[in-house]
């Protein structure tokens, strides 16, 4: 209270300083100055949000009782009978003692008692502490709660109604029966073809039988039959398996529990893996094939994380695969892969390349280009003459964005082919000179575009640097480390651009998450539909910086997705119908429980000033009649 009173003094006497220092004097001086610090008062009051009695201090608390709607008040009791209907039960009854009842589901909304047929145990989480501060706002000084006990807030629970003066309660229901659910289902997002994937199923609960049945699907068709031994109380159960034999492509791999329980809705989980895919962390591309390739993608490889591959062109149309993949490609191949990767490094590049490489890598948002003369540099966006011929030593590493990493890049071979900057935008990250001496010219330069960042690589035989051991090694593995570092620093390191997706298996009730990598600020329309070909969502929507957005969840089940903008894409998006909420242990009544006497510093029955129509009235109504009087007495 008392820095409320405090602020209160301070903001008047700074609105009679105005009225009597800086506004011209009028007769209503002294009104206009008592609305405006009423206006004040009443907006200090809101914030301070006391508690107005409505009744003498022995009168009876208001009190509310708050039904968990989570999907684990659907469970059955060791009878069959769900636990759902022993808690609409229990909140009709208390219901027609006079309580208020909340519904704590995906979001808290008041019920009349009339209307608890229709609420169903839906939500995937059970989260009731904003309804405890719900109930709290609206009056309440005791609230019931009707709930399993598997609660994912208890600390918020208790630690919102003692901050709000309120009393907490559990009405305990029946506990249901057994049950097992599957935990995880885990197998590689990625796999070659003609190699095994590995997959590893963990079961948790209780059962009643001494083992357990876990049958493993692979796009629908019957697969594996796992039998493991049924985990203990709280315990984890796990079975490993390996599935052989699939093509390249996208899977989609189901796990399901053959048992009889509680709870059906944690008994299947779906995973998917890409079998060969397309996409590509970092795509290496060389039209004029050297000796660097295969030293720098080895490098980006270790140092990057990210799935690498690399194509050396090897005639027209024809481009040979490096690092161990099986294919070769075409260029309508290679340009798709392109559109996919990450980062694409392109080398050898000159102006026959220059056309397929700008559409290819439009929305690509890291580049690196070893332009073979001064048409290739304009695809990282610089302007460079004719190759100059000699040997050219490194003279220095200016400030950039990868000086602290490179280090003293001394006593290094020499490199060639050294194309001059003919108009100098800066970026300059390594600067070279003819034979030690001379004026410098530039060797790399960085460029952050905004919606990408692209290196300029403007000399040849870097490849020499690693061809040595010891130092020269070492230097070249820090410069690439570096400039690969400082091009995806910025970059969520999965996928490259398009609209897809974020995770290819959602769980039920979760929105789904959308990354638009590449489109940001751009208007898409995306549509979805159900394996029977029915539309479930058609929208249009502008993708936000940060290439992330959202939409509504979907049930269970096998959606088709297309994305339309500047150009059109398809794709496939799995719901899976589990929830982990009977996963959780139940807990303790006393771990929620707020006993009447810790109700906090009031206890006086009432209502907070904030949930009363008549201040927000009132505040409004001062500013109103200030604004006014300011008006005829010809102040503005």
């Amino acid at each position: 209270m008392v820095p409320a009173l405090l602020f209160l003094l301070v903001a008047g006497g700074v609105c009679g300083w105005v009225y009597y220092r800086r506004e011209f004097r009028v007769r209503a001086r002294p009104l206009l100055l008592a609305a405006r610090i009423g206006a004040v008062a009443g907006v200090t009051a809101l914030i301070w949000n006391p508690i107005v009695a409505t009744a003498p201090a022995d009168a009876s608390p208001g009190h509310f009782v708050i039904l968990d709607a989570s999907a684990s008040m659907s469970a059955n009791t060791p009878d069959g009978v769900p636990v759902w209907d022993a808690a609409v039960a229990r909140a009709r009854q208390r219901a027609a003692d006079g309580a208020r009842l909340l519904s704590a589901g995906g979001y808290v909304t008041a019920i009349d008692p009339d209307s608890l047929a229709a609420v169903s145990p839906l939500a995937v989480r059970s989260v009731l502490g904003e309804a405890v501060a719900i109930a709290a706002e609206a009056g309440a000084r005791e609230i019931t709660l009707i709930t399993d006990r598997r609660v994912s807030d208890p600390v918020a629970i208790t630690r919102t109604a003692r901050q709000l003066g309120v009393g907490v309660s559990v009405d305990s229901l029946r506990a249901p029966g057994a049950n097992l659910g599957l935990a995880r289902l885990v197998v590689p997002a990625t796999a070659e073809s003609g190699q095994p994937i590995r997959g590893r199923v963990d079961v948790q609960g209780t059962s009643q039988e001494d083992s357990v049945t876990v049958m493993v699907q692979v796009d629908g068709r019957p697969g594996q039959v796992l039998r493991l031994a049924a985990p203990g109380q709280g315990g984890l159960g796990t079975a490993e398996f390996a599935l052989a034999g699939l093509a390249a492509g996208s899977h989609r791999v189901t796990a399901r529990l053959d048992v009889q329980d509680a709870f059906s809705l944690d008994d299947e989980r779906t995973a998917v893996v890409e079998v060969d895919p397309e996409e590509t962390g970092v795509l290496l591309v060389s039209f004029a094939p050297d000796w660097e390739p295969r030293f720098l993608l080895t490098v980006l490889d270790q140092v990057t994380g990210l799935p690498v591959r690399g194509y050396l062109r090897a005639g027209p149309g024809n481009f040979q695969p490096m690092m161990g993949v099986a294919e070769e490609v075409d260029e309508a191949g290679l340009e798709r892969l392109l559109r996919r990767a990450e980062m694409v490094v392109a080398m050898g590049v000159d102006g026959a390349a220059l056309q397929f490489l700008e559409r290819a890598t439009a929305r690509t948002r890291g580049l690196i280009v070893f332009p073979a003369d001064g048409a290739g540099a304009a695809l990282a966006g610089v302007a460079a003459g004719a190759p100059l011929p000699g040997e050219w030593y490194l003279h220095e590493a200016p400030p950039s964005p990868i000086a602290g990493e490179t280090g003293r890049l001394l006593d290094l071979p020499p490199l060639s082919g050294v194309l001059p900057l003919v108009d100098d935008g800066g970026g300059e990250a390594l600067s070279v000179r003819l034979g030690g001496a001379g004026e410098p010219e530039a060797a790399l330069v960085l460029r952050d575009e905004g919606r990408r960042r692209v290196a300029a690589v403007l000399a040849r035989g870097f490849w020499r640097w690693a061809f040595r051991d010891g130092a020269p090694r070492e230097h070249y593995r820090r410069l690439w480390a570096a400039v690969g570092g400082w091009i995806l620093s910025e970059e969520p390191m999965a996928g490259g651009p398009g609209v897809r997706p974020a995770e290819p298996v959602r769980g039920l009730g979760v929105p789904v998450r959308w990354r638009g990598r590449g489109y940001e600020g751009e208007e898409i329309s995306l549509s979805v539909t159900d394996s029977a070909g029915a539309p479930v969502l058609d929208t249009v929507t502008v993708v936000p910086p940060g290439a992330l957005f959202t939409t509504p969840s979907l049930p269970p089940g096998r959606y088709q997705y297309t994305v339309a903008a500047s150009d059109t894409a398809v794709g496939t998006l799995h719901v899976e119908p589990f929830t982990g909420e009977m996963l959780r242990r139940a807990l303790d009544p006393a771990q929620l429980t707020v006993p009447v006497g810790e109700r906090g510093p009031s206890t006086r029955s009432g209502r907070p000033l904030r949930t009363w129509p008549w201040p927000y009235l009132l505040v409004l109504g001062l500013l109103c009649a200030e604004w006014i009087g300011r008006r005829r007495a010809g102040l503005r």
